[in-house]
């Protein structure tokens, strides 16, 4: 395991910032740029590296692949062959070029700057733009950002230090400058005409048990339980009795309150296979621990989300890797746009910008509005359909939405979110599986409508989980249909119930962390305190108004605000 990677073109800087508390240190020299590696420790695991060394090449595997891949110059010569969770450097002896190949669906980041005779190249993005001197903020970058929750496609906090996108192959001379960049996988949709649904189960089920058995070989795994479906169809192939290969499984799940929706599922989930299951009930943490979140995410996520950080230390105590089934949801559903005329990209581009605004966003904009370009809102409707040109090999508007959020929202904003994890163990995606891609680029999208293909599947693989209640229906998955027919009585009188008897019910990271003494605290100190780099960004009196309409109305609009206005005050703090 190592913490970061990082190569530096044209001389480096002094201390570039670390994740890890441990310092760099030079490990390789790759003709003049050399090649820096921080270790892992106990704030920051990091990411499994192999190295590999022929006549020709020598590289490192951040990562892992998910099945074999040939020789070392095959990696370089077929990347389009290569399918895991992983980021391949290479450094071609020959012609002193460094070669970098992100995986399709680019799951572990790496970004690039150049700034005159420096240039660096690394997985930690505050560390890149030390090295190679950028300085100037992205405003409209950052009104992105408050607009969706997460940056649009390869942009950052900073000008130009870039992210390198998903399935492409990338050179770079010995100044650090990039000599290509070239697309090795495009996307495309070719569902199967006459594909049955009874078909699509049976072959959604044994590619689903092939990819978690390949991912989960061997290792002591963690694996997360919730309400939702995407675990527990994980459950229904690992819950077994060879647990899929796994040498170890421990199961776990965390809600806001004692005896949580969430917490008393997972509980009988495992129970319905004889597994324990650790649950929690997150208590106020993020201030202690503040520092740490943002370096694992970089910033490029509001902080509060990351409530596995709670958990994390434990979790690294009982695991190596976390299987993490996120984007389930999307593959397995439509985007709503099912059925519906193919739109032209630019009438898209501003469907998305209005249908994915976050609701709070329009607070921040008000008060970031001095910073911003006239014509941001123009820009931002741009770079999506830059991206939605890329997809024009795509003729189904559902299915195109989706292919948006896979390549920018998954991109930039749940593979972020992933990084706490790597705070403290490795995860595995079952759902960035090119086995599992490939699958559901041919699966027509009437059969995913409303999580169909899913359930159905539960129901045939595993009847007695699918008997467990749904939390967004709290019927099982026997009885959801029902939700608005005969369930409607129990739904009444349970409402009634909340009339008559009201309890607080605590239903995001926001309310636990900020509703509370030490929450006052921890806000005054990082959105009010004198000095603050924030200050130069937002007016002390608007955040201060903002501050008491929040507390005298903590609604979801004013949460998300002060919670993205906490991570930009934490980032700039750490590394701005």
């Amino acid at each position: 395991m190592i913490g970061d990677f990082l190569i530096t073109f044209g001389g480096g800087s002094e201390s570039p910032p670390a994740r890890a508390r441990q310092p760099w240190s030079l490990s390789a020299t790759l003709g003049v740029a050399c090649l820096y590696l921080t270790q892992s420790d106990d704030q920051w695991q990091g990411f499994p590296m192999l190295e590999a060394e022929d006549a020709l090449w020598k590289a490192w595997l951040l990562g892992e692949f998910y099945e074999k891949a040939g020789s070392l110059s095959q990696w370089f010569e077929h990347p389009e062959k290569l399918n895991g969770h992983f980021l391949l450097v290479g450094y071609e002896k020959t012609r002193k070029q460094v070669h970098v190949i992100t995986d399709r669906l680019g799951t572990i980041h790496v970004y690039h700057a150049k700034k005159g005779a420096k240039a660096a190249l690394g997985t930690f993005s505050p560390a890149v733009a030390h090295t190679a001197g950028r300085e100037f903020l992205d405003f409209q970058a950052m009104a992105e950002f408050f607009h969706f929750g997460f940056f649009l496609n390869d942009s950052t906090y900073w000008q130009e230090v870039r992210l390198m996108p998903g399935a492409t192959h990338t050179i770079i001379d010995g100044t650090g400058q990039i000599l290509s960049q070239s697309a090795y996988w495009h996307w495309h949709y070719q569902p199967v005409q006459g594909f049955t649904t009874n078909e699509a189960i049976d072959q959604f089920q044994g590619l689903f048990r092939e990819v978690l058995c390949s991912q989960v070989k061997n290792k002591r795994i963690a694996l997360p339980l919730s309400g939702g479906l995407d675990s527990r169809s994980t459950l229904a192939e690992l819950g077994k009795d060879d647990l899929g290969g796994a040498a170890q499984i421990y199961l776990f799940s965390y809600g806001y309150t004692a005896g949580s929706v969430e917490t008393t599922i997972a509980r009988q989930l495992g129970n319905l296979r004889g597994m324990p299951v650790r649950t929690w009930d997150v208590q106020p943490y993020l201030f202690d621990q503040l520092e740490r979140v943002c370096a694992s995410v970089e910033g490029f996520q509001d902080i509060t989300l990351c409530r596995q950080a709670y958990v994390i230390d434990e979790l690294a105590a009982n695991a190596d890797f976390v299987v993490a089934a996120h984007w389930g949801d999307v593959w397995l559903d439509d985007m709503g746009f099912l059925g519906q005329k193919m739109l032209p990209d630019d009438r898209l581009s501003e469907t998305i910008v209005n249908k994915y605004a976050k609701k709070g966003s329009e607070i921040l904009l008000k008060l970031f509005s001095t910073n911003l370009p006239f014509d941001w809102e123009v820009a931002m409707a741009g770079k999506i359909q830059d991206k939605l040109t890329v997809l024009s090999g795509i003729d189904d508007l559902d299915f195109k939405v989706k292919a948006w959020k896979t390549s920018d929202w998954s991109f930039r904003w749940t593979l972020s979110s992933l990084r706490m994890f790597q705070a403290g163990l490795f995860p595995l995606l079952p759902f960035y599986d090119n086995r599992l891609v490939d699958f559901f680029l041919r699966v027509p999208g009437e059969m995913v409508v409303g999580r169909k293909l899913q359930i159905d599947y539960l129901k045939r693989y595993a009847p007695d989980l699918a008997k467990v209640n749904w939390q967004p229906y709290n019927a099982n998955l026997y009885q959801y249909q029902n939700f608005n027919t005969w369930l409607l009585p129990h739904r009444a009188i349970q409402k009634l119930k909340r009339i008559l008897f009201p309890q607080p019910i605590t239903q995001r990271n926001w309310e636990v962390q900020f509703l509370n003494k030490q929450g006052r605290s921890g806000l005054k100190v990082y959105l009010l305190e004198h000095g603050l780099k924030l200050h130069q960004l937002f007016s002390v009196k608007d955040l201060q108004q903002l501050l008491n309409d929040f507390y005298q109305e903590p609604d979801a609009s004013r949460g998300y605000a002060v919670s993205m206005l906490l991570t930009v005050s934490a980032w700039l703090e750490q590394y701005g």
